[in-house]
This record gives C-alpha cells, sequence and structure tokens, in this order.
C-alpha cells in the first residue's frame, strides 16, 4: 500500500492501495479544485508501490491567519505565485487579479488547490450565513455523486490557532458501467477550508487527484484527517504569506 507521512515545518512549506486492475483517470476533472473526479478505468498491467513519502506540511509561525491591511494587488498575487513548498509541485492556474495556484505530490497525487482573492461579498466565519450558501459549495461535487444517498457531505466549523474557520468534507464512490457496457464512475474525496478577513478571501482544496482505486483504499490512501491537515498547513501558510 502507497503511504504519505506527514511532517510539521515550521516557516515551510501527507498524509497506497490494494489493486484493482490498473486505471487511468483525467486527474484533471470536476470543477476547479473540486476533489471530483469522473472516470472511465481501462485494464492494464499492475505496477508495483513506491516507498513512503515523507510529505513537509506548510505552517506559519504558530499564531492565527493574519489579518491582511488591504485587498491583495497583482503584485501580491504574482509574489504569491512564486512560492515553491518541499515535496509539492506548484502549477500556477490563475494568477490574473487573483491567485490560483495547485500544489500536487509524487504518486499517490495528492492535489491542495488555494485560492486568493480580493473580498467583493465575502461571508463572515459564522455557520448560518454558510448555511444559507450550501447549495453552491455543493457544487464541488459531480453531479454523478451529488445526490446518491451513500455520499458523505459535511459542512461545519473548525479552527486554527483559535482562528474560526469553515469547512466542507465530501466523500463520494460511484462505478459501474454505461449503456454498451463500458466501465465508468465517479469518485471524490475531499477537504475543503475556507477564511474571509473582511478584504481578502481564500479556499484551499485538499483532495485525492489519482487513479481509481477502491472505496476502501480511497480512504486510506487520502484519510479525512491527513486531508484537514494539507489544508489547514497551506492556509496557514498562505494567510502568513499574504
Amino acid at each position: 500500500m502507497r503511504t504519505f507521512v506527514l511532517v510539521s515545518v515550521i516557516a515551510l512549506a501527507g498524509c497506497g492501495s490494494k489493486k484493482e486492475p490498473a486505471t487511468r483517470t483525467d486527474t484533471g476533472s470536476g470543477s476547479a479544485g473540486s476533489g471530483s473526479a469522473v472516470a472511465k478505468p481501462t485494464v492494464g498491467p499492475e505496477t508495483s508501490a513506491p516507498k513512503a513519502n515523507n510529505l513537509a506540511l506548510p505552517k506559519g509561525d504558530g499564531t492565527p491567519p493574519k489579518q491582511s491591511a488591504k485587498a491583495l494587488d497583482q503584485a501580491a498575487f504574482e509574489k504569491l505565485a512564486k512560492h515553491e513548498l518541499p515535496g509539492f509541485t506548484p502549477i500556477v492556474r490563475n494568477v490574473k487579479n487573483q491567485l490560483d495556484v495547485r500544489h500536487v505530490t509524487q504518486r499517490p497525487v495528492l492535489a491542495t488547490t488555494v485560492t486568493i482573492a480580493p473580498c467583493f461579498d465575502c461571508l463572515p466565519m459564522e455557520l448560518d450565513k454558510w448555511k444559507a450558501k450550501e447549495a453552491g459549495l455543493k457544487m464541488l461535487l459531480v453531479e454523478e455523486l451529488r445526490d446518491r444517498p451513500d455520499t458523505i457531505w459535511e459542512l461545519g466549523t473548525t479552527e486554527l490557532h483559535g482562528q474560526p474557520l469553515i469547512f466542507t468534507y465530501q466523500f463520494g464512490y460511484s462505478f459501474g458501467k454505461d449503456d454498451q457496457g463500458n466501465p465508468e464512475g465517479a469518485f471524490s474525496n475531499a477537504y475543503a477550508l475556507y477564511f474571509s478577513d473582511g478584504k481578502n478571501q481564500i479556499r484551499v482544496v485538499a483532495e485525492y487527484k489519482d487513479d481509481p482505486v477502491t472505496k476502501e483504499d480511497l480512504k486510506a490512501i487520502a484519510p479525512r484527517e491527513d486531508l484537514e491537515k494539507l489544508a489547514k498547513g497551506f492556509l496557514d501558510f498562505y494567510t502568513h504569506a499574504w
């Protein structure tokens, strides 16, 4: 089984599998940073699993997320886009008037997507106000999984060094065959974290972003607690860098 070992490193930038037949998927499918994928597996040769990977979690200085002085401008986004963190490959997806950067591990691929933008209609960290927008947040789930009774969807509050944050967690899995008898399916395992200080807002989505595996292995490769640690680590880092 492929595993990750999570290690906290201050001021720096963790989270295997009993094999199904080897599969391929478009690991960028679903909405941006969604944690969702739709796949049509194809049978192929088995490959040996690599050894455990040690990943250094990003971290701030141990204080709550820093309150930004003003709305971030283009120069600030370009500066934030230059951060490279040990164990992760950055993929800058957008840096025009906002930052959208994805940090990915080696296989098995875990992706942490950070989106930062100035506030337009930012919500305070109050759960009742976010619940009123829950339908929009749930669009992160692909339609194939959204209304399945066995799909896990949670919206709640958590905290980072005393600062309240909003989170969502989603886990969905469905594989079968299409009308022509070809295998197809969808899966999602993602933890999203939200914070706004009234001037700028940040969303961090930590997710499994690799080939399909069994439902049990999907949980084992990327446990919820590891995805939460990844999301909090990146939010901690970037809110001390903005």
